[in-house]
């Protein structure tokens, strides 16, 4: 490759649901070496389901201690730079990486993320399916039953090394991202604006101030509760928009539709 690739991997708190970031790693590579690396658990403000733990492992004894999203995005900001970026199925990490830049209001590094999901699809098309862990055993790296976001990040740059040796070993960049199809960013790939009619407008001077509200929430039909929450952020996902609040009745983060709360009174 003729410049330096970082190479990325997403852990999440929850298969469903808007994300939430529990591990990031990441390699630099250059001249066929990884240069630096970058690895850190997220301490995130919501519970890791079960599910997601029996996936990669992380429990929440081993983020007690981590820092929350915004600090770690701080941080790998720096460490990408002006680098372009690689990942696969590259669509499902930049959406985690968008949520939570769009929840800190922080600026997410700017450049394309190569998908070597796609990659692998054109150039690895004997593989038995497409998935990482495939991949890995397919090409018998090591660390193939691995699910840390470092050794899949790892796992993804051999990918990428393996579709640039099938291009005759002379993939550039730009040749890689053309190939990719329809190359993702974060900054593309942060949630939409909530849909807001002019009852909810009050969430958003509450969201800048800090300042609790009460809504009556309820579906159509039944009598809505009053819910006393601290407003954090707004956003739409899958033609619904939400809101998501810390419920000052049980100090837990929650994630409320927007078409079921009937009115916002002050806290």
């Amino acid at each position: 490759m003729s410049r330096p690739l970082v190479v990325l991997d997403c852990e999440k708190a929850a298969l469903e649901g808007a994300p939430h970031l529990l591990e990031l790693a990441a390699v630099r590579v250059e001249g066929g070496e990884v240069q630096e690396t970058f690895e850190e658990l997220v301490c995130p403000p919501v519970p890791i389901e079960p599910e997601a733990t029996d996936i990669h492992g992380i429990t929440e004894d081993d983020v007690r201690n981590a820092d929350p999203a915004f600090a770690v995005l701080g941080r790998f900001r720096r460490f990408v730079g002006g680098d372009w970026m690689a990942a696969h199925n590259a669509g499902a990490d930049a959406s985690i990486l968008g949520f939570e830049h769009a929840r800190a209001a922080l600026e997410p590094p700017p450049g394309p993320i190569l998908c070597s999901l796609r990659l692998a699809v054109e150039f690895l098309p004997e593989a038995p399916d497409h998935k990482l862990p495939t991949l890995a055993q397919h090409l018998e790296l090591e660390d193939a039953g691995s699910h840390r976001a470092l050794a899949d990040a790892v796992i993804c740059w051999k990918v990428l090394e393996a579709c640039i040796e099938r291009l005759g070993g002379s993939g550039s960049l730009p040749d890689l991202l053309a190939r990719s199809r329809n190359p993702v960013t974060i900054p593309s790939s942060l949630p939409d604006p909530a849909r807001m009619s002019p009852r909810l407008r009050p969430l958003e001077p509450a969201i800048a101030a800090g300042a609790q509200v009460r809504l009556l929430y309820g579906e159509d039909g039944e009598v809505p509760v009053p819910l006393s929450v601290l407003p954090l952020f707004l956003f739409k996902r899958h033609k619904k928009s939400y809101l998501e609040a810390e419920c000052l009745q049980s100090g837990l983060l929650k994630t409320y539709r927007l078409d079921r709360v009937r009115k916002v009174l002050d806290g």
